[in-house]
């Protein structure tokens, strides 16, 4: 996994103003600036999440799920908190643990990354 420095300086390449349109240019500092931000929040997370993942001896190629999951508990904790927060985690974590997703089996591990890296109790 990339550190977060080498994830800030790859999107920052990627941003360059030759390689953008010109009526982007304008925004390109505040896009650099947000992505700055975003990163240094949730990338603890993440590597939070992959210590639990790492506990439960989860294959790596199923991380991307598990990492859908944190993601979008991650945008919810920027839009709520308390009980609303708690009771949104426990929709999220129902949907995760459904046979088209990560399945029963692995439901234990998203509670686990819902208490871990976010403090929220989901049954």
């Amino acid at each position: 996994m990339r550190s977060s420095a080498d994830r800030i300086a790859k999107y920052n390449a990627r941003m360059q103003s030759s390689l953008i349109d010109p009526t982007l240019s304008a925004v390109n500092a505040q896009q650099k600036a947000n992505f700055a931000i975003y990163e240094a929040d949730f990338y603890p997370l993440q590597v939070a999440a992959r210590a639990v993942l790492g506990s439960y001896s989860i294959p790596t190629p199923m991380y991307l799920g598990f990492e859908a999951y944190l993601g979008e508990i991650y945008h919810l904790s920027k839009r709520m908190s308390g009980i609303g927060l708690t009771a949104a985690a426990q929709v999220i974590t129902t949907k995760w643990a459904d046979v088209a997703h990560l399945g029963a089996g692995n439901k234990a591990v998203l509670i686990d990354i819902a208490d871990t890296v976010f403090g929220l109790t989901v049954i």
